[in-house]
């Protein structure tokens, strides 16, 4: 009868097994899909969007880099630029000092040169004034003593000093011998006004 009983049964009539079956295979599925799936969505959906904030962060730091690197080299031209014309201007500022310092040493030399004139000139009137005072007697006193006589007349010791002192404006030589060559005209001159007179 067993055997009768397991063979009237048809294998491809589901029976209580296979609903049995459906229903946990539907509440497992339920259960994955409420439970499971969604966090694990999330998890993926996440990783997805750090992975685009991530992109999008390496492309806003290159464009950071790109617009620090063009800062820089705009910053370093200017530095350059400035740098250059720091120099020449520094270059243009001595040369306007040396010329003016060049000008100003010019200005003191000439200065120099004019006082330096002006004093000779001054000198050369005080001793011009001294030699008209003091070189008649001079002479007269060189001439009487070497005649050894007494001179008494002006006028030619005069007339001989101012012969000398035009020839010193003149010529401008040393005094050494036109003096020389005064006193021995003068000596003449008073020897030859003196002789008459012994005559």
């Amino acid at each position: 009868m067993l055997a009768q009983g397991g063979s009237s049964q048809n294998f491809l009539l589901p029976n209580g097994t296979f609903f049995y079956i459906l229903i946990l295979f539907v509440v497992v599925f339920f259960l994955i899909a409420k439970f499971i799936v969604p966090p694990i969505r999330q998890a993926m959906e996440e990783r997805a969007e750090r992975v685009r904030q991530l992109q999008r962060d390496r492309e806003q730091a290159d464009e950071q880099y790109r617009q620090a690197e063009n800062r820089h080299a705009e910053v370093l031209s200017e530095a350059r630029n400035e740098a250059s014309s720091i120099r020449d201007e520094a270059r243009g500022t001595a040369r306007e000092q040396a010329a003016e310092q060049r000008g100003q040493a010019e200005r003191e030399i000439a200065e120099i040169r004019q006082r330096g004139e002006r004093e000779l000139d001054t000198q050369r009137t005080r001793a011009r004034g001294d030699l008209q005072e003091k070189l008649p007697d001079l002479s007269r006193t060189l001439a009487e003593r070497i005649l050894g006589r007494s001179i008494s007349d002006d006028s030619a010791a005069r007339s001989t000093t101012e012969s000398y002192v035009r020839s010193l404006d003149s010529s401008g030589s040393s005094s050494g011998g036109s003096s020389a060559s005064t006193v021995a005209a003068g000596s003449g001159a008073g020897s030859a006004t003196t002789e008459p007179g012994e005559g």
